[in-house]
């Protein structure tokens, strides 16, 4: 993944839509790695330390909610925050980031998601 398109995409430079388009092959390729050896590889590229915002980890969470974005694409994608050169604002974006990126273990439903919408936006 490349640092600048998730950027782009959390900034809202980049729809959801061509966001996933663009790293749609290389999760397919982790997935599949995952289930055939039980390893993938999640790689992104170096940037500068950015800090993702309640607006950033919002707009993942409702593309996700709005079907603009796979919940895998997304799974993925927070992963790729979590490794990457990234910050997060506080501790409901954490919460929220992290709501993602265990996605494929809890299962959180689209109420779940919302709740986590909700909180983001207080403050």
């Amino acid at each position: 993944m490349e640092h600048a398109s998730l950027v782009a995409f959390l900034e809202g430079r980049l729809a959801p839509e061509q966001f996933g388009e663009e790293v749609a092959d290389e999760v397919r390729a982790c997935n599949l790695a995952c289930k055939q050896t039980g390893e993938g590889h999640v790689s992104i590229t170096s940037g500068p330390n950015t800090i993702v915002t309640r607006d950033h980890a919002r707009r993942m969470l409702e593309a996700v909610v709005e079907q603009r974005l796979s919940l895998e694409i997304a799974n993925y994608t927070t992963t790729c925050i979590i490794f990457g050169d990234f910050e997060f604002e506080d501790d409901v974006v954490n919460e929220a980031i992290w709501l993602i990126e265990m996605a494929d273990i809890d299962h959180p439903s689209t109420d779940d998601m919302r709740i986590a919408i909700s909180r983001l936006t207080l403050r």
